[in-house]
This record gives C-alpha cells, sequence and structure tokens, in this order.
C-alpha cells in the first residue's frame, strides 16, 4: 500500500512517479524575449486567480506530482517541490492564471480527488 499525500515521510517516499512522467516541453531562453512593458500589460489586463491546493490524508504524492505536470504544465521538479510545501504548510498556491484557465484546472484537479480553491491573485 502506498503512503498519502498527508501521511508520508521522506524516509517513506517513493520516486517512481519519474518513470510515469514526461517533462513538458519548453523553449530554450534564447528564443523567447520578454520585455518589462510586456509583463505589465499582462498584469494590467488579465484577471489573475490563484490555484490554492489544499493538503489531505487521502492523496498521494504521485497523484499530485502528475496532476500538476499534466493540468497546471509544471516539471516535476517544480510539482514535486509544490506537493512538499503542501504537506509541510497544509496549502500551495499552485498556479497563477487568468479566471478562467484556473477555474478549469481547479475543476480538472477536483476530478481527480485534489482539494482545491480560487482566490484572487
Amino acid at each position: 500500500m502506498r503512503p498519502k499525500f498527508g501521511c508520508i515521510t521522506p524516509q517513506t517516499r517513493h520516486h517512481d512517479h519519474a518513470d510515469t512522467l514526461t517533462m513538458p516541453q519548453t523553449l530554450e531562453p534564447a528564443t523567447t524575449e520578454v520585455v518589462d512593458e510586456d509583463v505589465d500589460a499582462f498584469f494590467t489586463t488579465e484577471d489573475l486567480w490563484a490555484v490554492i491546493v489544499w493538503n489531505d490524508d487521502v492523496t498521494t504524492f504521485q497523484t499530485v506530482i502528475q496532476a500538476f505536470v499534466e493540468i497546471l504544465g509544471h516539471t516535476v521538479e517544480r510539482a514535486d517541490q509544490l506537493a512538499w510545501k503542501i504537506h509541510r504548510t497544509g496549502k500551495a498556491v499552485a498556479a497563477v492564471r487568468p479566471k478562467d484557465e484556473a477555474e478549469s484546472a481547479v475543476h480538472a484537479l477536483h476530478r481527480r480527488g485534489i482539494s482545491a480553491t480560487l482566490a484572487r491573485a
């Protein structure tokens, strides 16, 4: 039986999730140029919302990490960091997205049995 998300310890943690997940492709830094004006424009025109994921005693680390990779587009390493933060503190902001994307992500997380909510960023 696998340890559960809220009950796992570093000594009992399984690393087999890396075998089943593929890394999302990213652009090379040299191919993408973002200027401050673009970032400022994005934040002033977008209605951004935080996807908050909550700890529980049921969901496994593997389930959460795989969901973060597949739903939110995080790397396995970033998903793992977030899973540990949720485990240690009880919750974490897993993503900040425009409202429609954040709502969609929360619904997708719920379908996998992961407790998540929205909050204005």
